[in-house]
């Protein structure tokens, strides 16, 4: 009976880890990705002040904007920035269900099969040229958002509806911005008020410290490194390259980073030292410079005799 019990017990064990498992709560966080919108096109269904928040965010990351306004109000700032030139095209009319496809024009005769090189410019166009890359509804008539977002579900676009969080795709958090540096707040929809106030904790951090200088200094490095030392993409180089540069930025803290000046003051032609501190580190491969702060900017910004 000894195997019997054991077996019993070790089924009650299993059982239990099982049920525990089940009492976790589930995950509810997002997949926060850095989108690229890059002059692609974007449509804003809204005249008000969430639809001029959702075109700041898109102007910021240089898309190519669509605005319905509806046939009521507009706010004025974004009738300003339609004549500074920042919006693709404004239509202050109610949305149409045609507007979701008004720059359509694909070839819809190529199966994945037969796709080569030779279609990749194509392609390339109807991306680009021809189909919006996400929309945003932010509209306060109920029926009509719901009936966008599953027009815009039948078409495979990417949707935000506006204050109805089970409506979106994806959401927009409270960001922080310092041109290359972008840091974002998500509550997944359910306390933007919150979000900001957890964004602006951040930023108080980070006052005194220039952060983008940081990441352009450890951005030229990078690409140094890659254009003398480490050329080839295989998965070793990839790893090397890698694992070096993350070990020199571990170095030191944030605002070190941001306080050092990696480009000389000038550049007297015909020889141009624009690259000279970087490559003074990069010369250590695969060795690294000093860790000791002070002795590696009089090693790395030392002067030619």
């Amino acid at each position: 009976m000894t195997g019997l019990t054991n077996s019993i017990a070790n089924l009650s064990i299993e059982s239990q880890q099982e049920q525990s498992q089940s009492l976790k709560p589930e995950s509810k966080a997002s997949l926060l990705l850095a989108w690229q919108v890059k002059n692609k096109h974007c449509l804003v269904i809204g005249g008000g002040d969430v639809a001029l928040s959702r075109i700041l965010h898109l102007i910021r990351a240089n898309a190519k904007i669509t605005i319905i306004t509806g046939s009521s109000y507009i706010h004025p700032e974004i009738s300003q920035l339609n004549e500074q030139g920042k919006i693709y095209k404004l239509y202050q009319r109610d949305y149409k269900n045609s507007d979701l496809t008004m720059y359509e024009n694909i070839n819809r005769n190529l199966d994945l099969d037969s796709i080569n090189e030779s279609n990749y410019k194509s392609i390339t166009q109807s991306v680009f040229n021809e189909v919006f890359d996400i929309v945003c509804c932010c509209i306060d008539d109920y029926k009509l958002s719901e009936l966008i977002y599953y027009q815009c579900k039948y078409l495979r676009l990417p949707v935000n509806i506006a204050d109805k969080p089970t409506l979106c795709d994806f959401y927009f958090g409270s960001m922080i911005n310092q041109d290359n540096l972008q840091i974002m707040i998500s509550t997944n929809g359910k306390s933007p008020r919150l979000s900001r106030m957890i964004k602006d904790e951040i930023a108080k951090e980070f006052e005194n410290i220039d952060l983008n200088k940081a990441i352009d200094n450890l951005g030229l490095i990078r690409s140094r490194l890659r254009e003398m030392k480490l050329i080839n993409d295989d998965l070793v180089t990839i790893d090397t390259r890698m694992t070096w540069i993350k070990t020199l930025t571990d170095f030191f803290t944030l605002k070190q980073w941001s306080e050092l000046d990696l480009i000389p003051p000038s550049s007297k032609p015909p020889y141009d030292n624009r690259f000279k501190y970087i490559d003074n580190i990069i010369n250590y491969f695969p060795d690294y410079p000093p860790k000791d702060y002070q002795e590696f900017k009089e090693k790395i910004l030392e002067e030619d005799e």
